[in-house]
């Protein structure tokens, strides 16, 4: 039986180690080259099976993201809201030109537009009207008077959590 030296067995563990690093970067150049070719040679979709959201960024790419796809975008159509109705219903505000869509969708059904607005409504409805006050809780003892003392933490505590009658 032959004796191995430490140095030896550090050396074989080093190549081994090389050698799959390298196995590992070629597969990844591989799939990469792959993945980039699908997204311009992509079969075309079933509308009946596509979602909401794959339609609109098959249309337009991701709106809130730069993707591959943005570049191809049409110019103009742009995702100004989003409200999830339920795990798979979704509604979506898409402005094209001067106009903003809601344009709702779900797994069983093609997205159907469901109404449609000039951009300065869409634009006055959602932003907030400059007379709303923000709600602020006052601070515990913020009415303290000066010549007061603080009150103590069990004090404020009991005092948050006092039933009032």
């Amino acid at each position: 039986m032959s004796t191995v030296n430490f140095g030896d067995l550090v050396e074989r563990m080093v190549i081994s180690l090389v050698v799959v690093l390298g196995l590992v970067y070629v597969a990844y150049r591989v799939v990469k080259r792959r993945q980039g070719a699908s997204f311009t040679t992509r079969p075309a979709v079933r509308r009946s099976r596509r979602t909401l959201t794959s339609a609109v960024r098959g249309a337009a790419g991701t709106a809130s993201s730069g993707s591959r796809r943005g570049a191809a975008a049409k110019p103009g159509l742009k995702i100004v809201g989003r409200q999830g109705l339920s795990r798979t219903t979704t509604v979506v505000a898409v402005q094209f030109a001067g106009r903003v869509f809601m344009v709702g969708t779900s797994e069983q059904a093609p997205p159907s537009v469901l109404a449609e607005t000039d951009l300065e409504t869409w634009t006055s409805s959602v932003e907030p009207d400059e007379e709303l006050i923000p709600v602020t809780r006052a601070a515990v003892g913020a009415g303290v008077t000066p010549g007061r003392v603080r009150p103590t933490l069990l004090e404020a505590l009991r005092e948050v959590t006092a039933r009032r009658v």
